[in-house]
């Protein structure tokens, strides 16, 4: 009788497959997790096109005057129903192309729809004697008491190009007392939240690429290594709509002048890309 030989995987072939297979998933797996970031950051980008154009719809409709954020007061609940959002939600009529797909910060149950976009609703002061005065520098106007709120025009923005109209925030910066609240406010998503204001309470001077992140919330000299409050989780950029509705995708501290004095937030040039009374 031929006995015939049974041929199989030798421990050792199985053991050199094994090892080829775990070497390509190494190299494809951080491919792929790119890859998908990538896909991630495309949707993001549509739609923070999509906030933008709504708004400057909206502007059109409103005798070229950009939106106000509102005026949230405990006689109205501090609503989150007056921020800019909810004022130009109606010509987009969905609230999902207000999220990043990336975000994936918690939501407090009274505080609204999530949103991972804020508005340029920054200011600057004037500091030096004999007064202490706030001026609005940005697109969405910011809706304190404590400077003027004259909404911003589409005339008033020189370089509409050039001008940051939303950002995109996951997070509140780490000096903000929104993140001391029970359930805390990790996320964007109140009327305190819905623009970037610098000098308010609410952001502990602490907003903008290039300013330093302490956890005292106090003014400081510039950091050119800090994002500030702006997400970067898209390989690193943030993005970006304009004022004349073009959104694209940015490294934060390219949006500043990180090198300018900006002690106590003083008007000057390192607002940059921030400030849309600026003429160069």
């Amino acid at each position: 009788m031929v006995r015939t030989k049974r041929s199989a995987f030798t421990l050792i072939e199985l053991l050199v497959v094994i090892a080829i297979i775990a070497i390509l998933a190494a190299i494809l797996f951080p491919v792929f997790a790119q890859a998908r970031e990538k896909a991630r950051q495309t949707s993001c980008l549509s739609n923070m096109k999509q906030v933008a154009l709504a708004s400057l719809m909206y502007t059109q409709d409103y005798d070229e005057t950009f939106c106000a954020e509102g005026e949230p007061q405990a006689a109205n609940g501090w609503g989150w129903q007056l921020t800019w959002l909810m004022h130009t939600q109606p010509y987009m009529k969905n609230f999902a192309a207000f999220r990043c797909p990336s975000d994936n910060h918690k939501v407090a149950d009274w505080s609204g729809p999530a949103f991972s976009y804020v508005a340029n609703g920054i200011i600057g002061g004037t500091c030096g004697a004999p007064t202490w005065q706030w001026k609005f520098l940005g697109v969405i106007n910011a809706s304190r008491n404590w400077f003027d709120m004259t909404p911003q025009t589409l005339a008033g923005v020189n370089l509409s190009a050039e001008t940051i109209m939303f950002a995109e925030r996951h997070k509140m910066p780490p000096g903000s007392w929104l993140n001391g609240e029970n359930p805390p406010m990790h996320g964007a998503f109140s009327p305190w939240n819905a623009v970037l204001i610098g000098g308010d309470g609410a952001d502990a001077g602490q907003s903008l690429p290039g300013q330093i992140q302490t956890g005292d919330g106090t003014w400081s000299q510039p950091d050119p290594s800090s994002d500030g409050a702006i997400a970067v989780v898209h390989s690193g950029m943030g993005n970006f709509a304009f004022a004349d509705g073009h959104a694209k995708s940015m490294r934060p501290r390219t949006t500043v002048k990180a090198n300018a004095q900006n002690n106590c937030g003083c008007i000057g040039p390192f607002f940059y890309m921030w400030d849309a009374t600026r003429t160069q």
